[in-house]
């Protein structure tokens, strides 16, 4: 039995979507053969059963070419397979709906985001199923949408083998891409109140870069910002890290901060709650997964600063936050419940 996936990118450093490399591995645990097409491809090593094929993106080529080249091979694996999913790319959807429409075969798209575009309405009519994390992470109504967890790898981002005393210094963690929507210049606001009203030892790494030309003006904001609230030696700014570092950077941390206001479920705030860090969030879609302690109501600096005060002694690794992504988001379970899901339509 054979699985198409169409996705963007497979590369298991890429710090976006590094993460897709496991979820392809793991499709191969439940198919005798699986096929990939992805715009780009990076470093990777899967099972014998995958194959992968680019669609030239990492050689520069034109959309032009890319498309031409996804009708090719869409076209011949697509009749080759028996079930396809589509990874976060409604536009995957509509270049494949002449053969979709001509072709009858299960077809899914996983999608996590509160946006919803013409796309994505004219994509949810030429799909079968639609997966996604929770009830605000695709708010297009649809009677195709099922539940699944975020698929968060709950093997690799485990905690530090020995727990840390909680006296010492505190080491305050940040990871995705610096963009506008994550808010982080509430993060260094917050610091700036902290560091005037509490003399504990603490320090914030910020992990992540700009994925668009716009975004560099961002950070260069936060950096000022940071340097005029007298926070050049308390924030790092990390950079851009690959994927495959990640885990060892959640373990050597102790409180994860989110002010992202994307509206779903975020994906670096479950891998750090997976590795025993307490967070702190105020992003909107957390309301009904984590208790009061560690979600803000209000999303301000001084709110932050206190709340970062109050969960500074609490023991770690947190296992209770833990526990809750491994039984609601855990990838073996998530990737099971797609691939069950599609064969029952065979």
């Amino acid at each position: 039995m054979q699985l198409l996936i169409v996705t963007q990118k497979i590369n298991k450093k890429d710090e976006n979507l590094g993460f897709f490399h496991r979820w392809v591995e793991e499709f191969a645990k439940h198919y005798s053969r699986v096929v990939v097409i992805a715009n780009s491809i990076g470093e990777h090593n899967l099972p014998k059963n995958v194959a992968v094929f680019s669609l030239g993106k990492d050689r520069k080529s034109g959309r032009l070419k890319r498309y031409c080249r996804f009708w090719e091979l869409f076209s011949y694996h697509h009749a080759r397979s028996e079930a396809v999913f589509f990874h976060m790319s409604p536009e995957f959807v509509l270049a494949a709906s002449p053969f979709l429409l001509s072709m009858s075969r299960p077809r899914a798209l996983w999608y996590t985001h509160k946006s919803i575009t013409w796309r994505l309405r004219m994509a949810e009519r030429l799909v079968d199923y639609v997966f996604t994390a929770s009830d605000l992470s695709f708010r297009l109504p649809s009677k195709k949408v099922i539940y699944t967890g975020h698929a968060i790898d709950t093997d690799l981002f485990r905690p530090a083998d020995q727990s840390r005393p909680t006296t010492s210094h505190l080491r305050l963690l940040t990871v995705g891409r610096i963009s506008p929507i994550k808010d982080l210049e509430t993060v260094v606001r917050a610091l700036a109140v902290l560091k005037k009203s509490w003399n504990h030892p603490w320090v914030l790494s910020i992990v992540g870069g700009p994925l668009i030309e716009r975004d560099h003006g961002y950070l260069a904001t936060l950096k000022k910002l940071a340097l005029e609230r007298g926070l050049g030696q308390r924030i790092v700014f990390e950079g851009a890290r690959p994927y495959t570092e990640l885990p060892e950077i959640y373990r050597e941390h102790d409180i994860f901060l989110s002010m992202s206001a994307t509206g779903a479920v975020d994906k670096s705030i479950l891998e750090a709650m997976s590795s025993g860090l307490s967070v702190i969030t105020a992003n909107e879609s957390f309301s009904s997964i984590l208790s009061p302690p560690y979600f803000l109501e209000k999303r301000s600096p001084e709110v932050l600063a206190e709340r970062i005060k109050t969960l500074a002694m609490e023991n770690r690794p947190n296992i209770a936050l833990r526990n809750l992504v491994s039984e609601r988001h855990d990838l073996k379970k998530t990737i099971r419940t797609i691939a069950e899901t599609l064969k029952t339509n065979l």
